[in-house]
């Protein structure tokens, strides 16, 4: 499913009337009886409604669930943030037919006259105040209604986006509303799909009311979502009868040096259970000591000189003879994963700096870099860029994103998706930012997964979803739809974990052992 800016919903309903030749009242009637049709179903014990209503046509959409409800034997009073002569000509129909069917209509013009106290008695409070093209922060009247229908303690049912809060991933300039349920007209917006917007929308219902699909799957709507029928394609494709391991593809595995070997076991681990042919990890002589036969599947080699030889004159050469010998015989590696417990001192900056600048001479198409590879590439993109003819993807968290944007933890929480974009364009890479509702972003389009719960919060989880991820790589999808299949997946299969076990609360190796299960439900509901 595509999700959407305020603009390009905005285009949708502008080309929808303009194109089909639906009047703008039809659209409106029926994304008012889709949310009172939701109200109906989801809430049949409803004995009184509010209806908060402001003057554009999100209040026309209020009108119209207004009058259904009524229709339906449940008292409903209208609160008109505004007056009725300024209500917009589409939801003034709507206005009118309230009135005639007796519906109460109170204008509430001051914002110290519009408390919670209004909304006493209601079982459900309808907002409708704000639309999508919403910015900035509720001041006046409107902040006082919202302020209201927080305060007032009934259920709360938002109208397309919870009023206050902007539609394109930004955090709220100011209070907004915190609704229990939020039934969406078309498409998802993207506040509604992202945090910190996702908390305030509760339950979320898509509701479709006839856009055309030429519209709604677009092309040029550039943001989807990474969900079951997103990856179900992938998975439940069928490989050629003449198969061998080689053509699974080789993954080059860099890290786990000394002391942080358990980093780059699970990762291995975690590209085996996703599919990957073969994978050899590079690292230190004695972490590879430590990690050969830890994974019995995993091709160990080690670095022909240990950590406190980092400084010496043609360290660096060295490590590209190293690299080199790597491709001794026909062996080559289509993708490399580095970072997973790498270190952050200089050994690892310089073998880091070496691998990335090897990339196009071993032949890697793609590298994903993570962890204490991300440390390294934040200095390494201060001198330079990356070399061309290797995709790369990035999988930073929060922190690990502050340093690569050299911005404020704070500030990119608060608008996610922009930090997303901006991750990918300033580095050239796929950027995959970690984090409840993770984005993956190319620079033009982006994922925005639904999968995975607060148990993904613990340590080595961003090693298992580099292996997932770094097997993906090798198959025959984008950097994005591996990235962004490789977040589903890796939420998917935490989530069967948790469930399995009544608990949110996992280990990074307990969804390890989930990652089969997780594909082979996507081919099992595929069937």
């Amino acid at each position: 499913m595509k999700v959407v800016t305020a603009r390009e919903m905005q285009g949708i309903d502008r080309s929808a009337i303009e194109g089909t030749g639906v009047p703008g009242e039809v659209l409106m009637a029926l994304a008012g009886k889709a949310v009172a049709d939701r109200i109906i179903a989801d809430l049949p014990g409803i004995k009184s409604a509010s209806v908060c209503a402001g003057t554009g046509n999100n209040g026309g959409d209020g009108f119209v669930i207004a009058y259904l409800l009524a229709n339906r034997g449940i008292p409903v009073k209208v609160f008109l943030a505004g007056e009725k002569a300024r209500v917009s000509k589409t939801s003034a129909i709507f206005l009118n037919a309230c009135v005639h069917s007796g519906i109460s209509i109170e204008e509430v013009t001051d914002g110290n006259s519009f408390r919670a106290s209004l909304l006493e008695g209601s079982d459900l409070v309808v907002d409708a105040l704000a639309g999508t093209g919403f910015t900035g922060a509720p001041r006046g009247l409107l902040a006082a209604a919202i302020a209201a229908v927080n305060g007032c303690g009934a259920r709360v049912v938002s109208v397309d986006v919870p009023s206050g809060l902007p539609s394109d991933g930004e955090a709220p300039g100011g209070e907004a509303v915190r609704a229990d349920l939020t039934v969406t007209i078309g498409l998802p917006k993207i506040s509604l799909v992202t945090w910190p917007g996702r908390s305030y929308a509760g339950e979320l219902h898509v509701a479709d009311i006839g856009f055309p699909r030429a519209l709604t799957q677009s092309d040029e709507l550039r943001t989807a979502l990474a969900d079951a029928s997103f990856a179900r394609p992938f998975i439940a494709s069928a490989k050629d009868g003449d198969f061998h391991k080689g053509a699974a593809g080789h993954l080059l595995l860099a890290g786990g040096f000394d002391g942080m070997e358990g980093a780059i076991i699970m990762t291995a681990q975690a590209a085996f259970e996703t599919g990957v042919g073969l994978a050899t990890l590079l690292t230190t002589p004695g972490a590879r000591a430590a990690v050969a036969g830890a994974v019995p599947e995993l091709i160990t080699r080690s670095l022909d000189f240990p950590p406190d030889a980092a400084t010496e004159e043609g360290a660096q050469e060295r490590i590209l003879e190293n690299a080199a010998r790597l491709m001794d015989g026909d062996r080559r590696y289509a993708a490399l994963v580095i970072g997973p417990g790498m270190g952050r001192g200089a050994y690892a900056r310089m073998v880091f700096e070496a691998l990335i600048l090897a990339c196009g001479s071993m032949g890697i198409r793609r590298a994903l870099i993570d962890g204490d590879g991300l440390f390294h590439l934040a200095d390494f993109l201060k001198t330079g860029k990356l070399p061309s003819g290797t995709e790369f993807v990035i999988t930073p968290h929060f922190l690990e994103a502050s340093r690569l944007l050299d911005m404020p933890v704070d500030e990119i929480k608060n608008d996610r998706f922009s930090a997303a974009r901006l991750l990918a364009t300033r580095t050239g890479c796929t950027a995959l930012l970690k984090g409840p509702g993770t984005i993956i972003h190319d620079g033009k389009n982006a994922l925005v997964n639904t999968s995975g719960g607060p148990a993904l919060a613990t340590a080595g989880s961003g090693d298992v979803l580099s292996g997932i991820v770094g097997a993906l790589l090798l198959r025959d999808m984008t950097p994005l739809e591996a990235a962004g299949l490789g977040a589903y997946l890796h939420g998917l299969a935490a989530d069967m974990c948790c469930t399995e076990q009544g608990l949110e609360v996992m280990k990074a190796t307990d969804g390890v052992r989930f990652i089969r299960r997780a594909m082979a439900s996507l081919v099992q509901s595929h069937e």
